[in-house]
């Protein structure tokens, strides 16, 4: 009987670990621009990735900017800022 109830509590604390380590999972970072270049988010409503809903970019080319919402279904791409012609 002894065993019975240790091997649940067992189970128990297992799931409980393992659904812990599953929620505590780091966030994506995000891509970081080199010099004269920007990142362009693009955020989709659901894994199709057709029908955006955001977008987010950054670096070192324009202003910051964003709209709409963000979402786990994203693609990314970098941009060269354009070099001033003389």
């Amino acid at each position: 009987m002894k065993k019975r109830v240790r091997n649940a509590v067992v189970a128990a604390l297992l799931t409980v670990a393992g659904t812990t380590a599953v929620v505590a999972s780091p966030a994506q970072a995000l891509p970081y621009p080199n010099d004269n270049e920007s990142i362009t988010i693009i955020y989709y409503s659901d894994a199709t990735r057709t029908v955006q809903v955001g977008m987010h970019v950054y670096g070192n080319c324009l202003e910051d900017f964003q709209y709409g919402i963000r979402t786990s279904y994203s693609t990314w791409s970098r941009t060269a800022c354009p070099r001033d012609l003389p």
